[in-house]
């Protein structure tokens, strides 16, 4: 069974925070794309260092929100890097995009309708 965009015990949770969920949506939305080129030139670079450290930045901050499918991209790239094989880090990369993408149409949505 395939996880959620967000985690849905998040969204429950954060039910009652509405104005608070969408400025998290809205930071992520603003910031995650800078990070996420900051990642694929970590990666062209081969700085496995600096690819390690944003991707498990991201991680954190997916986790933060509930994007479990997004956290889990980081935490392969984040142990590809660890292992410097960078052929799996470009395929880990190119999932993290797909989810990246899932997440911030979700947060698109949400913010449109609330």
């Amino acid at each position: 069974m395939q996880k959620e965009i967000i985690d849905k015990k998040f969204m429950e949770s954060m039910k009652d925070k509405r104005p608070f969920l969408k400025r998290m949506f809205t930071v992520f939305i603003s910031q995650e794309p800078k990070r996420i080129q900051e990642i694929k030139d970590a990666l062209q670079s081969q700085d496995v260092e600096k690819l390690r450290h944003l991707a498990h930045s991201l991680k954190g901050g997916a986790a933060t929100i509930g994007v479990d499918r997004v956290r889990e991209c980081c935490l392969r790239l984040e142990n590809a890097s660890k292992a410097q094989d960078m052929e799996a880090a470009v395929e880990h990369l190119d999932s993290l995009e797909k989810e990246m993408r899932k997440a911030y149409a979700f947060m698109f949505d949400y913010l449109a309708e609330n």
